[in-house]
């Protein structure tokens, strides 16, 4: 019982991180014909853990080349008061957008926020719910200069 409710909200949080930014975007979409879209180089991206998650969030085929699958996911059993641990491997693969700080939803609420370690080398991205028990942590590190999605942490209750 307690696993339908872990993939519920996990499935929730990044269908609610999805929506928003894609009506976000199709604001921002709107925008003048003649501007030209910057894309950042490689070192660009993994100096700097935003231009990297900006890229994460929108391109699927680069988020696949940037999880390690088999992803290791965390979450606390609640039933039997004990964390359990499963892997996805990539035939499992939904796009995680990570576009927007903070939800706009009436029950649902949730703000996010990123926080770099000091060298450089690791990442999260801690997702919170307001009143709601959502607590998830996506954890990046970097591997051979590389940033690198290698695990969920999900404790909501």
């Amino acid at each position: 019982m307690y696993r339908l409710n872990y993939i519920t909200s996990l499935l929730l949080v990044t269908l609610l991180i999805a929506c928003d930014n894609s009506s976000s975007n199709a604001t921002n979409g709107q925008s003048n014909e003649n501007q030209t879209l910057t894309i950042p180089t490689k070192k660009a991206i993994d100096n700097n853990f935003n231009n990297f998650i900006d890229k994460f969030s929108i391109d699927s085929t680069f988020q696949v080349s940037r999880t390690k699958f088999p992803l290791k996911i965390k979450w606390y059993d609640i039933d039997n008061d004990r964390d359990s641990i499963f892997y996805r491997d990539s035939s499992s693969f939904e796009l995680m957008d990570f576009g927007k700080k903070k939800s706009k939803g009436q029950y649902d609420q949730w703000e996010k926020k990123i926080v770099v370690d000091k060298n450089n080398t690791s990442a999260t991205i801690e997702v919170r719910g307001i009143d709601n028990g959502i607590m998830v942590d996506y954890l990046f590190e970097k591997i051979n200069g590389t940033w690198m999605l290698i695990e969920i942490d999900d404790s909501s209750t």
